[in-house]
C-alpha cells in the first residue's frame, strides 16, 4: 500500500531530530510541536506530510478560521499555526473573503506549498450574487428574486457560479464550501437556499467548476475549470430542510456536517444517516455507494461553544457508521473557530504541546484508527 511507503519516508526524515521513534504519522504530528520560527522540520519531512495529504480514502481534518491575520507564523490568527495534519482549513470569518492582505496571502500560500494544506473558502451564498456582486453598481441579470423559472433563473445562477470559480481561482484558494442553512439561519429572502430550483441548479453549476464533476466535457460554452477544486456543502444536510433528491450531489468532495453537540453515537449516527436518506437517489442510481457517502461525511463540533469541554468532538473523531452493515469510518472530523482551542484549556500537554489541545487528540484518533483498519485490512487481504 502507497500508505506504508508514505509512513516509512517520514520516518527517514524525521530520524534527525526526533529522538523518541515513532510509528504512526499521528505520533510525529503530536511529537513534533515545534515552533515554526526556528523549525528543525525538514524538507524531507514536508515532501513527505504533502505525498501523505494526496492518500486516496485519507479521512479529513477541517476547520473553519477565523481571527485571521496571517502576521505570525505561529498562534491561533495563522494558518501555519495549525497542527501540521490539518487537511483543509476554510477561511470563515468577519475578514475579507477575496480581497486577501499580503499577509494572509503569504500565510496561506505557506500551509498550501509547504504543508499541502487544503484552503477553502466558505460563503454563505444566500442570494444569487451575493459577495460578488457591486452593491454600488448591481448587474441586473442577478435581480431574479424568488423566480422559480429555468429561463430567469439559469443565466443568473451560470454566471454567479462561474463568477465564484474566478474569485477562486485568482485568490488562489483550493476550493469552495457552501454555508447551505435554509431554515436554522436563513432569513425568508434567502431565495438560493428556499427555493428548490435556485439551490438545484446552483449545486448543478458549481459542479462544472468544483469536485468530482468539474472535468465534464458537455459544458455548453462554460469555461474550462482548473482540475482539483474542491467542493465542500455544510449546514442543513442530513437535518433541516437538506440536500435536495434532484441535486447533482454526487459530484460535491465532503458533505460537511455542523452536529454541534452530538455527544453520542446514537446522534452521530441519525446524522449521518440522514446524509444517506440525501442521496438515497444517487445511492439507487449507482452513481455512489453507501460507503462512498459516509467516506465524503466529514462531523464537525462547534468550538464558540464547546472549547473548554471539547463537546462531542473526540467521539465524531473516533466515530464509525455501522448500521445496515456498512462498518466504515467517517469521512473526517473539524471544529467551526478552530482558535477558540488554541489556547490551553488546563487539561495539561498534549505530547508537549499545550495548543490545539482537542484538535491534536482528534487528529491522533481518526488516523489511528484509519492506520489500524488498513493495517487489518491488508493483512485479511495477505491471509486469503
Amino acid at each position: 500500500m502507497v500508505i506504508k511507503y508514505i509512513k516509512a519516508s517520514v520516518l527517514v526524515a524525521i530520524t534527525a531530530f526526533l529522538l523518541a521513534g515513532c510509528s504512526e504519522w499521528t505520533e510525529i504530528e503530536s511529537e513534533n510541536n515545534t515552533d515554526l520560527t526556528s523549525t528543525i522540520k525538514t524538507e524531507e519531512y514536508y515532501e513527505a506530510l504533502r505525498e501523505w495529504k494526496q492518500t486516496p480514502g485519507l479521512p479529513q481534518v477541517f476547520v473553519w478560521f477565523d481571527n485571521w491575520t496571517g502576521n505570525s507564523p505561529t498562534g491561533s490568527n495563522s494558518l501555519r499555526g495549525l497542527p501540521d495534519s490539518v487537511t483543509i482549513a476554510s477561511n470563515w470569518g468577519g475578514h475579507p473573503k477575496f480581497d486577501l492582505s499580503p499577509e494572509r496571502k503569504a500565510d496561506m500560500e505557506y500551509v498550501q506549498q509547504v504543508k499541502g494544506t487544503k484552503v477553502v473558502v466558505t460563503l454563505f451564498s444566500a442570494r444569487v450574487g451575493e459577495y460578488i456582486d457591486d452593491p454600488e453598481n448591481p448587474d441586473p441579470i442577478y435581480d431574479i428574486g424568488n423566480s422559480s423559472e429555468e429561463a430567469v433563473v439559469r443565466p443568473a445562477i451560470r454566471k454567479y457560479a462561474e463568477a465564484i470559480y474566478d474569485a477562486v481561482v485568482e485568490s488562489g484558494y483550493d476550493g469552495f464550501d457552501w454555508d447551505y442553512e435554509p431554515y436554522y439561519a436563513g432569513q425568508a429572502t434567502a431565495y438560493l437556499w428556499r427555493n428548490d430550483v435556485q439551490s438545484r441548479i446552483f449545486v448543478e453549476e458549481l459542479g462544472y467548476y468544483f469536485g468530482a464533476g468539474s472535468q465534464r466535457t458537455d459544458r455548453d460554452g462554460r469555461k474550462e475549470a482548473i482540475p482539483g477544486l474542491l467542493f465542500l456543502v455544510d449546514g442543513e444536510i442530513g437535518v433541516g430542510k437538506g440536500m435536495g433528491e434532484d441535486w447533482e450531489s454526487q459530484y460535491i468532495d465532503y458533505y460537511v456536517l455542523q452536529a454541534y453537540g452530538s455527544t453520542t453515537d446514537a446522534n452521530r449516527t441519525y446524522r449521518v444517516k440522514g446524509v444517506l436518506n440525501d442521496m438515497k437517489k444517487h445511492i439507487d442510481a449507482g452513481t455512489i455507494t453507501e460507503k462512498e457517502v459516509v467516506r465524503k461525511t466529514i462531523l464537525t463540533e462547534n468550538f464558540e461553544s464547546y472549547a473548554n469541554s471539547g463537546g462531542g468532538f473526540l467521539g465524531m473523531s473516533e466515530f464509525i457508521y455501522e448500521p445496515e452493515g456498512l462498518n466504515q469510518q467517517i469521512g473526517g472530523c473539524g471544529l467551526y473557530r478552530s482558535g477558540f482551542d488554541y489556547a490551553p484549556k488546563g487539561k495539561g500537554d498534549y505530547d508537549g504541546s499545550p495548543e490545539y489541545y482537542y484538535l491534536r487528540n482528534g487528529i491522533t484518533n481518526l488516523f489511528r484508527i484509519y492506520n489500524e483498519r488498513l493495517n487489518s485490512s491488508d493483512s485479511e487481504g495477505q491471509e486469503e
